[in-house]
């Protein structure tokens, strides 16, 4: 995995249920969140007001920012506001119970 340019963040028993794992990833505090049974990763500060969504809720595949309720769709990273820009949203693989992240 890291000739392919992925990071070991940690092992997925340590992603919760309902609430994102923060980790670091390039340098950048990355959001790890489980969506239907997978590990979807996203940029840790919400593009709207330049605050972490660190202490956000993960339900039915978004995050929501914990500042002003905006949603942020974990696939995509689009926000259901419209003014609102996406967060980066980053290539995560499982390996053996194992969460890797591409910067």
């Amino acid at each position: 995995m890291v000739e392919e340019g992925f990071e070991r963040v940690c092992d997925v028993d340590d992603v919760p249920e309902h609430m994102p794992k923060r980790v670091v990833v390039g340098g950048r505090g990355v959001l790890l969140c489980r969506v239907d049974g997978e590990i979807r990763g996203v940029d840790e500060i919400c593009p709207h007001k330049d605050r972490s969504m660190r202490f956000g809720v993960v339900f039915d595949g978004e995050i929501i920012c914990p500042h002003h309720q905006y949603h942020f769709d974990l696939e995509t990273g689009r926000c259901d506001r419209r003014k609102c820009p996406p967060v980066h949203v980053y290539e995560v693989r499982v390996v053996d119970g194992e969460v890797w992240v591409r910067p």
